[in-house]
């Protein structure tokens, strides 16, 4: 009886750590700086993963939306600023680390957790926003709807999601968009394998750019063949995710200065206008933010240190 009774003991012990969540493992420093911490952060759209250090005003850098696509896009140039301020790194929902939800989000819902995500993470100060791609679109969404929300914007080409498609698919694959089943082809097979992430960053690099691709694609790849990852990105091919590249841009009462890349950047940049400042990048393509993350910490470091400026009139 004792050696049945010692057997049952052993093997409830073996079922409680087997059911036991295996904790997860970190982030390689290649996504996230060792220094930052990993946080959670829920919103009523869903819970966002964020990376965090440092003190100071706050200062949160929002990443592009596109297969895979992380807060890794910003990770060698947020580091620079721990020293001096608050540095929160968030995935947006659906995206790198984030939760995932399959239900339909639109460009309101976003921008409306980008301005929860704040509140809650910003200790009651008004962070700076730097925000690339769709990313940017999303943070003025939230500045319109939020007048308090943020003390400035800076934003990287900022995009919107029509012909989003055009650069990843040729026109008669694009066609099949227009079903759930084929939006579900779409993404695997164009979007989320390495070779089309790699064809896409290569298109975006800047001019005379030696970054090796491999890092990113590994990346990228890896969080684009995750579970759930391809709901986001199916939102933006039904068109229930619709946003202009500055959406609702003369109801933003902070300052606004639009970096656009001088190289493979596409589309027209906003006219320069009262509380709107626009600056060329000479050389930097869309991918500046890994292939020339020193040119965009230099120049930050000089919008964050030196008076606002804005354009007469």
């Amino acid at each position: 009886m004792g050696l049945g009774a010692s057997l049952l003991g052993a093997a409830v012990v073996a079922l409680r750590l087997r059911a036991r969540p295996l904790p997860k493992p970190s982030l390689p420093d290649i996504i996230s700086p060792s220094v930052f911490a990993r946080r959670v952060q829920r919103t009523t759209r869903s819970q966002i993963v964020y990376h965090v250090s440092g003190e100071g005003d706050p200062l949160v850098f929002l990443h592009d939306l596109f297969p895979g696509a992380a807060s890794y896009e910003w990770s060698k140039v947020y580091p620079h600023f721990a020293a001096t301020h608050r540095v929160l790194a968030p995935d947006w929902i659906g995206f790198g680390e984030s939760e995932r939800p399959d239900r339909p989000l639109r460009a309101e819902d976003y921008a409306q957790s980008l301005h929860e995500f704040c509140r809650a993470t910003c200790g009651g100060r008004r962070p700076v926003i730097v925000a690339s791609g769709i990313g940017a679109a999303l943070a003025c969404q939230a500045a319109a709807q939020h007048p308090e929300f943020c003390a400035r914007l800076i934003l990287f080409h900022p995009a919107g999601t029509a012909h989003w498609l055009d650069a990843w698919a040729p026109a008669p694959v694009r066609m099949a968009a227009w079903t759930k089943r084929g939006r579900r082809w779409i993404y695997a097979n164009y979007l989320s394998t390495p070779a089309a992430i790699a064809r896409w960053l290569n298109g975006r690099r800047s001019a005379g750019a030696e970054l090796d691709l491999a890092e990113a694609v590994s990346v990228y790849s890896s969080f684009a063949r995750q579970y759930g990852a391809g709901s986001a990105i199916q939102r933006i091919l039904s068109g229930r995710l619709q946003t202009a590249a500055m959406p609702r841009l003369g109801e933003v009462c902070a300052p606004v200065t639009i970096w656009w890349p001088g190289c493979h950047a596409g589309g027209e940049p906003p006219a320069a206008s009262a509380g709107l400042r626009l600056d060329w990048l000479d050389g930097c393509g869309p991918l500046a933010p890994l292939d020339r993350a020193d040119d965009l910490v230099a120049r930050l470091q000089v919008e964050l240190f030196q008076p606002v400026r804005v354009a007469a009139g």
